[in-house]
């Protein structure tokens, strides 16, 4: 078990930045997301956590020990790649007793080792242990793999890069769903890196979001969806992202377009009057947004534009003052409503979000 810090790591590839002045502390045995959009260098972190990438300033520390010039091998970490890494010519129950064999474990210890890992990455994968890898499944190489990983004895940290990438919809959710149940037995300290926000929420205990070599927000996942410090995390999280509306703020309401809303409840007066004449952002999820086909001059009105019907969910885009605002809902709630329709929506004050223009930044 392990505690990780990364201290004033900086990466170039060439002239290119990718990692810029990052640092990061993992509490011993937590599971740990990295996540962000495509390129933020996610992998590259990870593969200077495992010592795999040296060209870099910075440190790196384990339990407090500075690993910043060990080698892989020196840092007792297991790493599940994106595409597995199985041997073609092992068959499956041989790919995962490999880090036992090379270190010649007596036949009952490796038959004690590989009951024990069968039972935490999955029973169900008992019955291919003698299919050679290209006779597996996407879903079973990735057991194969992780129960490659866990098999060591004691591991200081497990490294994930994109294990469920390759995995069609519904075998990556029964795929989270058990990765969450085996790490609840290992607890074991692991990175695991993702660019699907989903996937991040269901599995961290604590996320960073990276973009563009900078760590944007570093928080729980219900403070991600609830409590996003910019426009990025506001978007990168949810069902759809988040809905944002560019206008101004006049006599204490959120002017856009034609339309007035109120403003988020915990903005202070004196930071009302400071941002009043900047271009802003509000922003609100499409989950927060009532709605009634009832006239009412008191709300918002907007035009039904398009509807998806995803069971037992309802997107419903509509047009307001020429932007665009997704409405979700339970389809059973929402009735009749068909393109062209009159909707008038209704914001919780609560729920909303006022972001500067320029930085993106949450107006706090």
């Amino acid at each position: 078990m392990a505690r990780i810090s990364v201290k004033n790591v900086t990466k170039y590839y060439d002239r290119e930045l990718i990692l810029n002045n990052i640092s990061l502390d993992i509490e011993d045995k937590e599971f740990f997301c990295i996540t962000g959009p495509s390129g933020g260098g996610k992998t590259t972190l990870l593969k200077i956590v495992a010592g795999l990438d040296t060209n870099y300033t910075g440190r790196v520390y384990i339990d407090d020990i500075d690993v910043t010039y060990l080698a892989p091998g020196q840092r007792n970490i297991a790493m599940v790649f994106q595409e597995y890494a199985l041997y073609p010519n092992l068959m499956a129950k041989e790919n995962i007793l490999f880090p036992l064999r090379i270190k010649k474990y007596s036949n009952e210890r490796i038959d004690q080792k590989l009951r024990s890992t069968i039972k935490q990455i999955d029973i169900g994968i008992e019955k291919y242990l003698n299919f050679y890898p290209r006779e597996l499944s996407a879903g079973h190489k990735q057991r194969v793999a992780a129960g490659r990983a866990i098999i060591r004895d004691n591991p200081n940290v497990f490294l994930f890069d994109e294990p469920l990438s390759n995995l069609d919809a519904k075998i990556r959710m029964n795929t989270r769903t058990y990765l969450k149940k085996m790490f609840k037995e290992v607890k074991t300290t692991t990175i695991y890196v993702t660019s699907d926000s989903s996937e991040a929420m269901a599995l961290a205990d604590r996320i960073a979001v990276l973009d563009k070599g900078r760590f944007v927000q570093i928080d729980r996942p219900f403070d991600m969806y609830f409590h996003p410090k910019n426009m990025l995390v506001a978007d990168f999280f949810g069902i759809l992202g988040m809905n944002f509306m560019r206008g101004k703020i006049k006599d204490n309401r959120f002017i856009f377009a034609r339309c007035r809303f109120d403003i988020p409840p915990c903005i202070k007066k004196d930071t009302i009057r400071k941002i009043a004449r900047e271009e802003l952002i509000l922003g609100i999820r499409p989950e927060d947004i009532g709605f009634s086909t009832t006239y009412d001059k008191s709300k918002a009105v907007a035009v039904v534009n398009f509807i998806q019907k995803i069971p037992p969910m309802v997107n419903i885009e509509c047009k307001i003052n020429g932007g665009i605002i997704n409405v979700v809902n339970f389809i059973k709630n929402t009735g009749n409503i068909i393109p062209g329709m009159n909707l008038y929506l209704d914001f919780d004050k609560s729920k909303t979000h006022l972001f500067y223009l320029d930085s993106g930044d949450l107006v706090s």
